[in-house]
């Protein structure tokens, strides 16, 4: 806690290199106990390692007494009783703090760190946690081990539930967290090792309108790509439903990997089948494309045709 008599030495601007030692010193505490991240300092210049220098505390530090300087917290401290006076002080730098975390907040949306962060905090509260041969699984309600579904099946389901909107005015992710668990077992209906359950969760937050630097957006990107090829899965087993190896390899031959854009005539005397015979499985092909589902955007119709070559080729081999 701090010191009154350091407190009256700052407001009456005769702060004393021991009181300045102090102030560094319980801020210290305070960065250790509560595990503040680095990225509260409004500055750049700041090291890549999760431990804080003595110059990080000391920027912090005097970030801390400047906005309380400008927001004119110290203006009634007069007014504060001597035994609530350290208190109030130390309230003063939660208050600097939590600002700053949303500032972050706001600026770079919600970390994979934090996510994960309320998905445990949020299950150990709401849900019931088990363990299985070392792997913790969460549910709404008791469960065993029978009662958990393959997890292809599960992240099947999963794909096709709805994106939850990040933007730079959200001030709390908790209550949208609650809300994509929630969101998950309405849909599964099924115990999820929460190891997987923070990744889906993650992966639900539409957060376009960041911009992301580190390894989350790298996690994001692939969760993405898994949930839509798996999103996909049924679709494109149909579509490859009766066709055979040399079918596979013809179509994705010549739809995907066509480079030299050889004409219908020598594709077909490449594989050595009537002309008739080749054109009228691609065309039949294109068609089951198109009627097998559409695509909500430019993106989707993308990973659908990406999904459909990466299926053709595994069914060439």
């Amino acid at each position: 806690m701090f010191k009154t008599e350091y407190i009256y030495e700052l407001t009456s601007g005769q702060l004393s290199n021991k009181g300045y030692k102090h102030f560094l010193s319980v801020v210290r505490s305070y960065v250790i106990k509560y595990n503040w991240p680095k990225s509260i300092i409004a500055s750049t210049e700041i090291n890549s390692t999760r431990y804080w220098s003595i110059d990080e505390i000391k920027e912090l530090t005097h970030q801390f007494l400047a906005w309380s300087l400008f927001k004119g917290k110290f203006n009634h401290l007069n007014k504060i009783s001597e035994n609530y006076l350290s208190y109030y002080f130390s309230q003063i730098l939660i208050s600097f703090i939590a600002n700053r975390i949303k500032e972050e907040q706001q600026k770079n949306g919600l970390s994979f760190e934090k996510c994960r962060e309320l998905v445990i905090s949020i299950c150990k509260e709401d849900y019931t946690i088990n363990n299985f041969k070392g792997k913790e699984f969460v549910f709404t309600n008791a469960f065993s081990l029978n009662d958990i579904k393959p997890g292809e099946e599960v992240l099947d389901e999963i794909s096709y539930l709805s994106k939850i909107p990040i933007k730079e005015s959200t001030k709390h992710f908790r209550p949208l967290v609650k809300l994509a668990i929630a969101d998950i077992f309405n849909t599964i209906e099924t115990p999820i090792q929460i190891s997987k359950l923070i990744e889906v969760v993650y992966s639900l937050f539409d957060q376009k309108g960041f911009n992301y630097t580190g390894s989350g957006e790298d996690l994001s990107d692939k969760i993405e790509i898994r949930w839509t090829s798996l999103k996909y899965a049924e679709i494109i087993r149909n579509l490859l439903t009766g066709l055979t190896k040399e079918d596979a390899r013809m179509i994705s031959d010549f739809l995907f990997h066509d480079e030299e854009k050889q004409s219908l005539s020598d594709m077909a005397n490449k594989y050595n089948v009537p002309k008739s015979t080749l054109h009228h499985k691609i065309t039949l092909f294109k068609k089951k494309i198109i009627r097998s589902y559409s695509p909500e955007n430019e993106e989707d119709g993308i990973f659908y045709i990406q999904n459909i070559a990466k299926s053709l080729d595994e069914l060439a081999k």
